[in-house]
């Protein structure tokens, strides 16, 4: 029987998976079942995928590509490539993660999208698969996905609400299942609100402070506003169990002969 995968494509992060005796089974690399969705170039003219791309972000934005989600479908011109090259890069290294561990080449793909994906949107995600190599069996909206595993052995009749909130796109909503059957019967959201908005609402409350103490902006320096977005999104997560965060970085700018620190 041939295999066919399933593929979360996130803003943020990525995964496949595989069912195996009924419950999925994600695939993992060195324990972390994870991919960043990011891609960049290296020094030499690497490619990067992944972790690597992610941790070179921070020193070289302007080599990497980040959150490319939510520029699919989209008339615009991005680093490294258009939008379904980009994906496809990821795509293709979650490919051969699967490939790997099978111990055969995968082929065949399930790609989940959010279920207010319009056409455009969909037919660039189909696309991206092809080019990583992948026949695209189908692409499944996600709220479908998650009633699905929620519950895949019922058989009557449930009416559920799928509250998604993701690093780049929010959606919710109502599915109808069935004895496995899956119907969206209402769904809206926003392709351009997630954690990322979260964290640039952060880097901007944070440079605009350091600008009123120092004046100077940080969001000038595409590698100082790389750092202060990465403390910035550091502090969200902590904020998600503490009442209170503090961002410490060093030597973020120059004034007067002098290291200012945040």
């Amino acid at each position: 029987m041939e295999t066919i995968v399933g593929i979360d494509l996130g803003t943020t992060n990525s995964e496949v998976a595989l069912i195996r005796d009924r419950q999925p089974h994600v695939f993992a690399e060195e324990g972390d079942p994870i991919l960043p969705s990011f891609v960049g170039l290296s020094e030499d003219g690497r490619l990067l995928v992944g972790k690597p791309a992610k941790n070179q972000w921070v020193l070289a934005p302007e080599r990497t590509v980040k959150s490319i989600k939510r520029k699919m479908g989209q008339d615009v011109k991005v680093k490294l490539g258009d939008q379904q090259e980009i994906s496809a890069m990821i795509l293709r290294t979650l490919r051969e993660r699967a490939s790997q561990q099978v111990g055969a080449d995968v082929r065949k793909a399930v790609i989940t999208v959010p279920a207010y994906f319009n056409d455009a949107q969909r037919q660039a995600t189909r696309e991206a698969g092809e080019l990583a190599g992948l026949e695209v069996v189908r692409i499944l909206n996600e709220p479908t996905a998650a009633s699905l595993t929620y519950d895949p052995s019922q058989r009557d009749l449930q009416r559920m609400l799928v509250y998604d909130l993701g690093g780049g796109t929010f959606d919710v909503s109502i599915v109808q299942a069935q004895a496995g059957v899956v119907e969206v019967l209402a769904s809206h959201g926003d392709t351009q609100l997630g954690g990322d908005d979260f964290d640039d609402l952060l880097l901007k409350y944070v440079c605009d402070c350091f600008q009123e103490e120092h004046g100077i902006d940080l969001r000038a320096s595409l590698v100082a506003k790389a750092r202060v977005l990465r403390a910035a999104e550091a502090a969200k997560r902590h904020l998600s169990f503490h009442p209170f965060a503090r961002l410490e970085e060093e030597f973020m700018g120059e004034k007067d002969g002098q290291a200012l620190h945040l």
